[in-house]
């Protein structure tokens, strides 16, 4: 069977090669109605397929987009993921999903692995411990955003929660219920991820001389359950999914009345709507911040324009329970 070309649908179709190509790119400001159909019709009659892959590659572009997330057991990670597959798909973009697992090597070897793929561009959510390599990327003017994160050193732009703002809720919140005895109950902040810091550092100042608990994995646990045996409480801000999860463990565990004692979780995880007592969360804007996050991507791929801050901040949502 003859290979059908470009040149054919435009001599079925009686336009030009260029005015074929600009309809199969999606650009039909400066072409009717009359001429689009017949443009649709002749590619439909002839089963015409573009070859996109030597398209792309004479405009030095692959159409895909890495994505490189902390850690895909998070809910946000999940969410945002989700959303800017939904933005790219509508680009016409693919995506490629990479998990670091919180590991900076790992993400590394990511990093190195999308370029050799010859991505048009990342969206990283960064383990911080890369400076070297996101600076890099910066110089040479690649195509990046940060989500989640921001780093003082390095100059990407960056889209997140407004943390401060997302505990100052949850505090007014806790207040509003004649809370006194306030615990914040969070990850580790080791690894100085913006998040935590700037979650923790609110609460702190807001808060002051009240109890902090902080840890990784098991071991968060572990102080949950040492800490609470020792003293009384009445308002509790859980900081992200995980320590939700395992303050709810502990919860469950020693049949702990929620009714009587108040807790709001950062992030809106599904399991807070039906757990019962439903509990209250602070949603973050995962539709605002994947949104503007991908938009400013693609300006940069695009059209080669950075945006004009380095930090993009959202406010949260208190959904009350």
């Amino acid at each position: 069977m003859k290979k059908i070309t470009i040149k054919d649908v435009a001599a079925r179709s009686g336009v030009s090669v260029s005015t074929v190509s600009q309809y199969l790119n999606g650009r039909y400001n400066y072409m009717s109605e009359d001429t689009r159909d017949r443009v649709k019709s002749a590619v439909e009659e002839l089963g015409y397929r573009p070859n996109f892959m030597a398209r792309n590659l004479k405009n030095r572009s692959t159409k895909t987009i890495g994505i490189i997330v902390s850690n895909i057991l998070h809910h946000f990670a999940v969410s945002i993921t989700r959303k800017i597959e939904d933005y790219c798909d509508e680009d016409n973009y693919n995506l490629i999903i990479c998990n670091a697992d919180d590991d900076p090597e790992k993400e590394a070897r990511y990093i190195d692995g999308l370029i050799e793929k010859q991505v048009d561009g990342m969206i990283i959510m960064p383990t911080t411990a890369n400076d070297v390599l996101y600076n890099r990327l910066a110089s040479r003017s690649f195509p990046v955003v940060f989500i989640d994160r921001f780093m003082e050193n390095v100059d990407i732009p960056s889209f997140k929660l407004d943390n401060h703002h997302a505990v100052e809720v949850a505090f007014n919140h806790l207040r509003d219920k004649n809370a006194d005895k306030y615990y914040y109950i969070g990850t580790s902040d080791e690894m100085h991820i913006t998040p935590r810091v700037e979650r923790l550092i609110r609460f702190e100042k807001l808060a002051p001389g009240h109890t902090i608990i902080t840890a990784e994995n098991d071991a968060l646990y572990d102080r949950i359950e040492t800490t609470f045996r020792a003293g009384e409480f009445n308002g509790i801000i859980l900081a992200n999914d995980f320590a939700f999860m395992a303050f709810l463990e502990y919860a469950n565990k020693v049949n702990l009345d929620l009714d009587a004692n108040h807790l709001i979780a950062i992030d809106d995880i599904p399991l807070a709507s039906v757990y019962r007592p439903r509990i209250s969360t602070i949603a973050q804007p995962v539709e605002e911040i994947a949104k503007n996050a991908h938009s400013a991507l693609m300006h940069m791929i695009e059209a080669e324009v950075k945006p004009d801050r380095r930090v993009h901040s959202y406010k949260g949502k208190i959904m009350e329970r």
